[in-house]
C-alpha cells in the first residue's frame, strides 16, 4: 500500500506510518528482504519529497544484487528516471544500467521504461530528433502491454516537443490523449498539469487565429482596394 500511495501522491505522514509498522515487523521477524523492500520505498518516497540522495537506494541495490531482481529493477527505475531528479543531481548512467539489466533480464516494461528515460535525456540536451525515436518506440511498447500511465507520459512528451517547434494543435492533441490515462492511473497531479497546460496553449492557439484571421482581412482588403484601382485604371 505504501508503495502504491507514493505514486499516488498521499501525503508523506501517512505513507511514513504504513512504512515504519512494516519494517518494524520484518526486523522482529527477521525477514531480511521485505526489510529491504520497506528500504527501497522509503527511499522513493524521500525522493518524491525532495530528497536528492541515492545512499538508500545504493544500500538496496548492494543488499539484492543478484538475488532479487524486482527490487533491483524498482531502484534502478528511480534512479534512471531523470524527470524525477533536481538538474544536477541525476546521473545519466543510471538510464543506461536500467535499459541493459532489463535487456539482460527480459523485462519488457523496464525495457521501454529505459528508453523513454533516456529519451528525456536527450531532449534535455536539445537532440529532439532522436528523442522523438525513443519516445514513440517507448509509446509502441508501453501501448502494446497496456500501461496507462506510461503511454500517457511519452504522450506528454511528445507534446512538449510539439508545443517547442510550435506546433501547438498536435502539442493539443497529444495532451487531450494522455489526460484520460492519467485519469485512468489515478494521477490527479499529472491531470492538472495536463489542464494547465492545454488551458494556456489553448490561448496561444486562440490569439494565432485571431492574428491569422486579422491578417486574411488585411489581405482581402488590400486586394479589393487593388481590384478597385485596376477599374479605374479601365475605364481612364
Amino acid at each position: 500500500m505504501a508503495d502504491i500511495e507514493v505514486a499516488m501522491g498521499t501525503t508523506k505522514n501517512e505513507i511514513q506510518r504504513k512504512i515504519s509498522t512494516a519494517q518494524t515487523t520484518f526486523k522482529m521477524s527477521g525477514a531480511v528482504k521485505f526489510s529491504t523492500v520497506c528500504d527501497m520505498v522509503q527511499a522513493d518516497l524521500n525522493l518524491r519529497e525532495g530528497d536528492m540522495s541515492t545512499s538508500l537506494f545504493c544500500k538496496c541495490l548492494k543488499a539484492m544484487w543478484g538475488k532479487d531482481t524486482e527490487v533491483v529493477g524498482y531502484c534502478l527505475e528511480r534512479l534512471g528516471d531523470v524527470r524525477r531528479w533536481e538538474q544536477g543531481y541525476h546521473e545519466s548512467s543510471w538510464s543506461i544500467v536500467l535499459l541493459a539489466y532489463s535487456l539482460k533480464q527480459k523485462e519488457k516494461l523496464r525495457i521501454h521504461k529505459g528508453l523513454q528515460f533516456i529519451g528525456d535525456i536527450f531532449f534535455q540536451e536539445n537532440d529532439e530528433t532522436t528523442a522523438i525515436s525513443l519516445f514513440r518506440l517507448a509509446l509502441q511498447g508501453f501501448t502494446l502491454m497496456d500501461v496507462h500511465r506510461s503511454r500517457a507520459e511519452c504522450m506528454i512528451r511528445l507534446g512538449d516537443i510539439s508545443k517547442k517547434n510550435g506546433d501547438l494543435l498536435k502539442a493539443l492533441e497529444l495532451w487531450e490523449m494522455a489526460r484520460p490515462l492519467f485519469e485512468c492511473s489515478l494521477q490527479t497531479k499529472q491531470v492538472q498539469a495536463i489542464d494547465e497546460r492545454m488551458s494556456k496553449v489553448g490561448k496561444d492557439v486562440k490569439e494565432e487565429h485571431k492574428k491569422h484571421l486579422a491578417k486574411l482581412i488585411e489581405l482581402s482588403t488590400s486586394a479589393g482596394k487593388l481590384n478597385e484601382v485596376e477599374e479605374d485604371d479601365s475605364e481612364v
